[in-house]
């Protein structure tokens, strides 16, 4: 963790509640009212650097045991830039500051700082209009400590200078290679590392021995995506194997990393094994259960004249917001038709069939043998299918209404 570095950092933010916890009105008050409570007996102030902010719409709220205040306002005192990305299926707060991003998404327990998913107990929503985020989840992530007192109705919340750290920068993808690696007797090594080039940190590296069964030495990538293990001496080769997980938007992806060089090996002159990671994309195969319409004079169906609409639902795997893909079925790298290298995440699917001279016509989807026809499909790539060993797979099958 880098120490977090703001031109504001010897400010202080507090929150000062007076009386019950349960305010979700919105309260306007000045200065000088805002220290009197209400007719319920309750007050609300916020301070920064001891000035009371003024909220124009509403008030902070608290649900379920945390604290929400709205988004724009806390950022900008915190000294992000905001900004706010709406998909149509989905929307997020955004902030930016000094290497430090952080993304809420509206109704999602999952948030995202520097790329990195962090689960939350209560998620970023909206309040009478107004967007509302929880202040100790961003205040935390962003370098500051967060302390909590309470004495005869009133309880404080500060967020100021302290122990806490911002995250580090999340690693820029390089185009530069890995250092140069020297081959060493009885030891392998290498670095484990995405498309893009960015480090694979925490990844499980193992070296199997040819001479004994299910004897395997293992090993762990560190921030830099490196591993190094030595090698006993024994009269053997080796091959090396390793896996991963990363989690997007509550669900967690495995894959299986596979060596550069993926050959054995023998242990006294030792080996340098990279691994570049390059399957987070999935493998959508697409069946119809019909043939032809002779008896409604329609022409037969061919899958080229299928099209087919995935829209995400929740951010990708790799954080961003996704892209609505719009598609012909046709041929993929693997043997079969349907549409290839999709953006690991969640989508709902529906398909037409667009046969030349004739309106388009909906059809019914389903995953393939599970549920009844409808409209459209929820699926995600999360839970492997079928023979694909080293890539995510989804089936869907379409029907005519």
């Amino acid at each position: 963790m880098l120490p977090f570095q703001s031109k504001t950092k010897s400010a202080v933010l507090s929150l000062v509640l007076a009386g019950s916890f349960a305010l979700y009105g919105t309260l306007g008050f000045g200065a000088a009212a805002s220290a009197a409570n209400t007719a319920s007996g309750t007050a609300i102030r916020v301070l920064f650097g001891g000035q009371e902010l003024q909220f124009a719409e509403t008030q902070p709220v608290i649900k379920d045991g945390s604290t929400l205040v709205p988004f724009r306002k806390l950022f900008e005192t915190l000294g992000f830039e905001v900004s706010w990305v709406d998909t149509g299926t989905s929307q997020q707060a955004v902030g930016t500051k000094d290497g430090l991003t952080i993304k809420l998404t509206i109704n999602s327990t999952a948030a995202s700082v520097n790329d990195q998913n962090v689960a939350l107990e209560v998620p970023a929503q909206i309040v009478e209009g107004n967007t509302m985020v929880p202040l100790r989840f961003v205040a935390e992530n962003s370098g500051y400590q967060v302390t909590y007192a309470k004495e005869n109705n009133l309880a404080t919340i500060q967020i100021g200078e302290g122990t806490g750290s911002a995250p580090a920068p999340a690693p820029q993808p390089s185009s530069q290679p890995p250092a140069q690696l020297s081959v060493e007797p009885y030891v392998v090594q290498g670095y484990a590392r995405d498309a893009a080039g960015k480090p694979i940190a925490g990844a499980s590296v193992w070296a199997d021995n040819t001479l004994l069964y299910d004897s395997n030495l293992l090993g762990v990538t560190d921030e830099n995506g490196y591993y190094r293990l030595e090698l006993p001496s024994l009269a053997t080769t080796w091959n090396m194997g390793g896996s991963f997980a990363s989690k997007g938007d509550g669900r967690t992806y495995k894959f299986d990393l596979v060596p550069e060089v993926d050959q054995p090996f023998a242990g006294n002159t030792g080996a340098v094994r990279n691994f570049t990671w390059k399957n987070d994309v999935g493998y959508l195969f697409v069946y119809a259960d019909f043939m032809s319409f002779d008896d409604d004079g329609l022409p037969m169906v061919e899958m080229k004249d299928l099209e087919m609409t995935l829209t995400p639902v929740g951010p990708t795997l790799d954080g961003s917001a996704g892209k609505t893909i719009v598609k012909r079925i046709g041929p993929m790298e693997y043997e079969g038709l349907g549409i290839d290298k999709i953006p690991l995440g969640r989508y709902k699917a529906t398909v037409r069939w667009m046969p030349k001279g004739l309106e388009p016509m909906p059809l019914l989807i389903r995953i393939e043998g599970e549920g009844e026809y409808a409209e459209s499909v929820e699926f995600d790539f999360s839970q492997k299918r079928g023979y694909l060993e080293d890539d995510y797979m989804m089936e869907l099958e379409v029907q005519y209404p």
